[in-house]
């Protein structure tokens, strides 16, 4: 029988960081045996130089900061006692100033060469908002039970294990005290879960507390105890509705009204799909969302005699859609949740809009011959299918809206063949993580390859 191999042990080195990837992890650049070899360090930040252990046996090498001897201009001391083991937000050791920077090289990175040179606007950091914590308004948490006792939080760094923590500074105060409480309401319960958290209705009393709303899915015996304390806690307030699928019941049990809402970005309750999906900051959504209509808006301009034919696609329950149907704009709008599409008419018609709401596939939609504009926000894999189909279009102008750079400057390079750029933006939707929401806008060149009639 053959013998395992020997795990290779680390080797201690003295790196200078050079810059942060878009991953997360500073980057240094070290030489063995005449080999030039990247090296990429968790919690390290560019000019760093610092101690670290080693892996070259990984590629690119792995290493374990060990100590910072002298300090990069981006490092910050971090605002969260927990950023060394949990891993919900990679850049906690990162200036403000810092995050913007690299945000803006990332993208600049990702966009077609001929593009690169473009100017790129910040659309408001986290320091608009102060420090940039407490902001997160909703979240997916992790959970594990077991001897009478439940962890609820993100996962530990490197696992697929929860880590406990007194309290989490970046989640608004109403959810982070929604968090605190869970584990207290799982006690007893043995098993595996997955919790989404986001706030409720709007405060209409004078203290301005807004309940959470909670979806629980759970893998193993969950005891009859854990139900009667969440129908108290939603009682008591602490939840304005629970949603929870556990076992093999196909429907979930449902406590309270579990529908999250937000404030949308016209300052309006908006309503949302219970476990869909929505943009994690409030403050961030405005800034996106009112960029989004005022670049639509520029367009309409140019065409002030009738409506602009607008397809948006991955609608969700109406974020973008409100404001574009408010400027005027003839909108059609394309989500595949059923859910979302009810969420997104009552939206409407809470504000005497109107929109064509469409219950289908965003990423399969043929658009019509007449479509002006396209406004598309897809989920991290992007719309690879979207932008070919743009390519052979007669679309004329186009907003995309992505939260993954590699996808973005993935389907970016399919629509440089025909589109140029007019703007690139980047809203702060995430304070003290490696990830950036970008907006482009995009113009169809004259003479451009178009769709034969």
């Amino acid at each position: 029988m053959a013998r395992a191999a020997r795990p290779t042990p680390p080797v201690p080195f003295e790196l200078t960081i050079d810059q942060l990837a878009p991953g997360g992890d500073g980057v240094a650049v070290v030489e063995v045996r005449g080999e030039r070899r990247a090296v990429f360090v968790r919690g390290a930040v560019p000019g760093d130089r610092i101690r670290a252990n080693v892996n070259l046996a990984h590629r690119p090498a792995r290493g374990e900061l060990v100590e910072v001897l002298d300090r990069g201009a981006f490092r910050a001391d971090s605002p969260c006692a927990y950023a060394g083991t949990c891993g919900g937000c990679d850049w906690m050791h990162v200036s403000l100033d810092g995050q913007a920077r690299t945000h803006e090289s990332h993208v600049r990175a990702a966009l077609p060469p001929a593009w690169r040179g473009l100017a790129i606007q910040s659309c408001g950091a986290g320091g608009e908002a102060g420090d940039g914590l407490g902001r997160r308004s909703r979240a997916r948490l992790h959970v594990r039970a077991s001897g009478g006792r439940a962890i609820v939080g993100m996962n530990e760094v490197g696992t697929h294990d929860p880590v406990e923590v007194d309290r989490c500074v970046i989640l608004h105060p109403d959810l982070e005290a929604a968090r605190a409480a869970l584990s207290g309401l799982l006690e007893g319960a043995h098993g595996r879960g997955e919790a989404q958290i986001a706030l409720g209705p709007l405060a209409s009393g004078a203290s301005g507390r807004r309940a959470a709303v909670l979806s629980l899915v759970w893998s193993g015996p969950l005891a009859p105890v854990c139900f009667g304390r969440f129908e108290a806690a939603v009682k008591a307030g602490t939840f304005a509705g629970v949603s929870i699928l556990a076992g093999e019941v196909s429907r979930p049990a449902v406590i309270g009204d579990p529908t999250p809402w937000m404030t949308g970005p016209d300052g309006a309750p908006l309503r949302l799909a219970a476990g869909g999906f929505a943009q994690s900051s409030e403050a961030g959504n405005t800034r996106l969302a009112e960029r989004v209509a005022a670049l639509a808006m520029s367009v309409a301009g140019s065409n002030a005699n009738e409506p602009l034919r607008t397809t948006e696609l991955y609608a969700g329950a109406g974020n973008f859609t409100v404001l574009l149907a408010k400027s005027g704009a003839d909108v059609t709008a394309i989500e595949q949740s059923a859910e979302a599409c009810a969420a997104a008419r009552v939206n409407l018609a809470a504000r005497g809009l109107t929109a064509r709401i469409v219950e289908a596939d965003a990423s399969a939609y043929v658009f019509k011959p007449t479509t002006q504009l396209v406004v598309l926000d897809p989920p991290r894999t992007g719309a690879r299918a979207v932008a070919a189909r743009l390519v052979e279009s007669r679309v004329r102008y186009v907003l995309y809206v992505s939260c993954d750079i590699a996808t973005l400057g993935r389907d970016l390079a399919l629509l440089a063949a025909t589109y140029t750029p007019r703007a690139v933006e980047v809203v702060e939707m995430f304070p003290y993580t490696s990830h950036v929401e970008t907006l482009v806008h995009l113009e169809r060149r004259r003479g451009g390859a178009v769709a034969p009639s």
